[in-house]
């Protein structure tokens, strides 16, 4: 018997979600992705149907048809016949340009391979994915589609041509928009009864549930001072599911249908783990509380499926939630047999861990810069990865006060001092159990928590260090260890040891990281106003 491997998945994700500062946008955005592993491939999986089983469960040995993974916008299936992998692509895609123009999807049949063993099925799956690639390239981008001419308004949301115009309650006046927005607009309220499961506020989406979340849409567009973008991704995850074939470390995984159980334990696993991390962190927040008048915490899940998360929520609670997530994902992907178990069993890796990306602007700052910053900074976290292990989490976070194109890597030079090897930044923050390793020493997340809370200990409602001592410490750091230390020894005195002894590190506000000072005193004073709220929980 041969199969074909089939893979379908969108690209540009970030861009078709925060491409607007708009939130309902945004929701309905992130909703059309995930029709394309939901609604649409029950839809193709209708059309290819024998009577029987449902979709979902049928195997390619008996109904010539497996879904093998389904989730964060991408499927992976095997088919008996190449005709049948076609048309379920030419469903999906066709459901794609219809209901959710500008979004890019792409799908690829590979070629024949044998059933029986799992090397030849990972190999075919490996085929297809890379037929997906010169597939994508040869192909026009989702922009094209939408020409200026003839001359058409433009969209006050994208900057595309206008598809219609939209009426807005009676306060706004109404708008030319285009096809995407129009589409995303449209998402918005099955978007809200699909994120009220997803968050835990009703298992049936009635509509209590979904008015809170419009509630928490308007606050995050209109009232919130500073918004923040949390993205987390898990460590390696992508490298592993790539070369599944080649990390199967058990030797009794020989049969292709051992493998694609195997395969789909670990994706359905991921998923489940990310989906009760991010209900768990949620649920921190509402027992700690939040300043926001919404009857829910303030925040969105934009991005949900696999090991990927990005969240859009009030600043005051993205350090908390971030922190939060990140041990609860780490603790239940290392608990769960059909993840951290088929991880552990690979040489080299002791289980999984995830790193965090937090970027926290103002409300008006673009959104899509935002998430570019996000996307840089868990990159830089991913630096555990190297130091500890893939099993270990880590966060990294930027407070944005100015209004320019966030570049991480301006940013961090910002924050060195070169002629002396100085750097103003402890950054990424070692999340969950960090063993005794000596890189993580100074640089936990406990290490930052102390330091906050030495900022903002108050004696009869009177800060111990206060605002303009704190002002005079910060400058002091960008002209060198010497003089900061100095100007810590002053405080020292002036307040006494004890009331400074949170914000040192063996008796210094810097530490030794190979050849690099480093200090986390300015971290602590950029997170402080964030770590109030939420981290009662």
């Amino acid at each position: 018997m041969e199969v074909h491997a089939v893979v379908l998945s969108t690209a540009g994700n970030q861009n078709y979600v925060f491409g607007s500062n708009k939130r309902r946008e945004n929701v309905g955005a992130s909703h059309l992705i995930t029709r394309v592993e939901g609604e649409w491939l029950d839809r193709a999986l209708a059309e290819v149907a024998a009577p029987g089983r449902g979709g979902r469960r049928w195997r390619v040995e008996d109904d010539g048809i497996e879904v093998v993974t389904a989730n964060a916008g991408g499927v992976t299936l095997l088919v008996g016949d190449r005709e049948i992998g076609r048309r379920v692509v030419g469903v999906i895609t066709e459901a794609a340009l219809r209901e959710a123009p500008g979004l890019d999807v792409c799908g690829a049949v590979g070629g024949p391979v044998r059933w029986g063993g799992a090397k030849e099925v990972a190999e075919g799956i490996a085929d297809a994915r890379e037929l997906l690639v010169e597939a994508r390239a040869k192909r026009r981008g989702p922009r094209l589609r939408f020409p200026g001419v003839p001359l058409a308004a433009r969209c006050g949301s994208s900057g595309l041509p206008a598809h219609r115009v939209v009426e807005f309650p009676a306060e706004r006046a109404p708008e030319a928009r285009s096809a995407p927005s129009v589409a995303k607009l449209d998402a918005f309220d099955p978007a809200l009864r699909r994120l009220a499961v997803t968050m835990g506020l009703g298992d049936d989406a009635g509509t209590a549930a979904t008015e809170k979340l419009v509630r928490v849409v308007d606050h995050l567009n209109d009232k919130a001072e500073w918004v923040a973008v949390v993205h987390a991704d898990g460590n390696g995850l992508g490298k592993v599911f790539q070369e599944f074939s080649s990390v199967n470390g058990d030797s009794s995984i020989r049969s292709a249908d051992q493998f694609t159980e195997r395969l789909r334990g670990l994706s359905e696993g991921v998923d489940e783990c990310a989906r009760l991390a991010f209900r768990s962190a949620c649920g921190r927040l509402r027992e700690a509380g939040w300043s926001a008048k919404t009857p829910v915490p303030p925040i969105l899940p934009l991005i949900l499926g696999g090991d990927d998360l990005t969240v859009v929520c009030d600043g005051e609670l993205a350090l908390p939630f971030a922190r939060h997530y990140l041990e609860e994902f780490t603790r239940l992907a290392n608990a769960c047999g059909a993840v951290g178990g088929v991880l552990k069993e690979v040489d080299g890796l002791r289980g999984l861990g995830a790193c965090a990306g937090v970027a926290i602007v103002k409300r008006a700052y673009p959104f899509h810069s935002a998430v570019h910053l996000a996307d840089e900074l868990t990159g830089e976290a991913k630096l555990v990865k190297k130091k500890l292990g893939q099993d270990k989490s880590a966060l990294a976070f930027h407070v944005l006060f100015e209004s320019a194109f966030a570049d991480l890597g301006r940013l961090r030079e910002q924050q060195t001092l070169a002629d002396e090897g100085t750097c103003l930044t402890g950054q990424p923050y070692v999340v969950g159990d960090a063993g005794d390793a000596p890189w993580a020493r100074y640089r936990h997340w406990d290490d930052l928590e102390r330091r906050v809370a030495a900022l903002t200990e108050r004696r009869d409602g009177t800060l111990v260090i206060s605002a303009s001592q704190a002002h005079e410490l910060r400058s002091a750091l960008f002209r060198g260890h010497k003089a900061a230390d100095a100007r810590l020894a002053m405080a020292s005195t002036w307040l006494g040891e004890e009331a400074v002894r949170g914000l040192t590190d063996d008796g210094s506000l810097f530490w030794r990281d190979d050849a690099v000072r480093r200090s986390g005193l300015l971290d602590a004073m950029n997170a402080a106003p964030f770590l109030r709220s939420g981290e009662r929980a």
